[in-house]
């Protein structure tokens, strides 16, 4: 039997880069194949990166990355409410460019980063990992000993070498966008809506980039489907009529250059993501946050777990399903609390009238810079719960 690679990874996004660039500081071979023909060119997302991840990262200074110091908010009946910070908490960045930024720190000789490569199909036995795969017209397999598939939302393994069942579409969400242009700049603010007045059950956003702006609308693909307006509708008031955004985007001198949609898991803890030589990641594991939908975090500390696993699998020649739990283990004791949390949250936040959570939070100038907070990825779910919610919501949280 011939192994072409140690590690087989599919995808280019923030987890499969970011396992590339662990694999090579630990010297272990692995071969990255990507359909992109450069990293992040054709995602659809927001592109909001918390400091912290550029912290724990190392990203440094990213190409057109704008800081963000403000996290506006509304809520079900209630007003929209502003949280300035003395500093930048994150920033908003295009995903090429991430994606340029990225790449450019898998830096090393231990593998390779196949780009415009098509994987067409995936097998995993006893032995290997095989990915049949389709690059500059030609058709090939690639063997490995363990495989991290970051392909996205519908993960590549899922369709031939599955581990587990495609999340349902209440777990799933459906996202629309519009990329913006803008005469002048937008103030460095993010902004997040919650209610049906801006989504089907879900949340809208608006991530300025200086003169260019991202606005969309997500909401849970059933409650897309029930609704009787189309997702795009959603967005085009977001744009044009609700208060302040449109008039804002209005007086900047807004103008749409280009439509998106995607889908993103929007389901807390998805298990397994592992099993017969194989690792998920990023947004094929769930690594999305269930209140705002930003996964570039969560995704990088997913590949890098995974790749410090498959490391310890090729050097003790172990690729068994005990060996591999370890990587479930370390993402959710990392990263676990705040999606678990985060769907309980999300589900309360979206509720309308007297007994809407938002209304229960943010009752006061310290609860609303806790949540403001907890959206800007500065502050963990769990800990943003415990410092804003009511006593008897405390207690449930500590006895789980």
């Amino acid at each position: 039997m011939t192994i072409d690679t140690n590690v087989i990874i599919i995808g280019a996004g923030p987890a499969g880069l970011t396992a590339a660039r662990r694999l090579e500081e630990l010297e272990i071979s692995y071969t990255l194949v990507s359909r992109d023909s450069a990293p992040g060119i054709e995602k659809a997302c927001g592109g909001y990166v918390p400091g912290r991840a550029i912290e724990e990262f190392e990203l440094g200074e990213v190409p057109g990355a704008k800081p963000i110091d403000a996290i506006r908010m509304k809520f079900p009946g209630l007003d929209i409410t502003k949280v300035d910070f003395s500093e930048a908490v994150g920033v908003n960045v295009s995903r090429e460019n991430l994606g340029k930024a990225l790449l450019g720190k898998v830096i090393g000789e231990s593998g390779e980063v196949w780009l415009d490569t098509v994987c067409a199909s995936v097998t995993n036995d006893s032995e290997s990992c095989k990915i049949g795969y389709t690059r500059k017209n030609e058709r090939g397999t690639l063997s490995g000993q363990i495989l991290i598939d970051a392909s996205g939302t519908n993960p590549a393994s899922l369709r031939s070498a599955p581990i587990r069942s495609r999340p349902t579409n209440n777990q799933l969400g459906y996202g629309v966008q519009y990329q913006i242009e803008t005469e002048t700049s937008l103030a460095s603010t993010n902004d997040f809506y919650y209610g049906s007045e801006f989504s089907p059950r879900g949340y809208a956003w608006s991530f300025p980039r200086g003169r260019e702006t991202v606005v969309g609308i997500g909401g849970i693909v059933d409650k897309v489907r029930e609704s009787s307006r189309r997702a795009f509708d959603y967005l085009d008031y977001l744009v044009s009529v609700a208060d302040p955004i449109s008039g804002e985007l209005k007086e900047a001198g807004a103008r749409i250059v280009e439509k998106e949609a995607a889908l993103m898991p929007l389901a807390g803890i998805l298990r397994p993501s592992f099993g017969k030589r194989l690792m998920l990641a990023g947004d094929a594991a769930g690594h999305c946050s269930p209140i705002t939908g930003e996964g570039i975090h969560y995704s990088m500390i997913g590949g890098q777990k995974a790749a410090e696993v498959a490391a310890r699998c090729v050097k003790k020649k172990d690729f068994s399903d005990k060996a591999l739990s370890r990587y479930e283990n370390s993402w959710t004791k990392a990263f676990g609390s705040d999606l678990k949390w985060g769907l309980w949250l999300q589900k309360r936040f979206l509720e309308s009238g007297s007994n809407s959570m938002g209304s229960t939070f943010l009752n006061s100038e310290k609860s609303t810079r806790v949540i403001a907070e907890m959206l800007a990825g500065a502050r963990t779910v769990r800990s943003a719960i415990l410092a804003a919610a009511p006593g008897y919501l405390i207690s449930k949280m500590k006895k789980s």
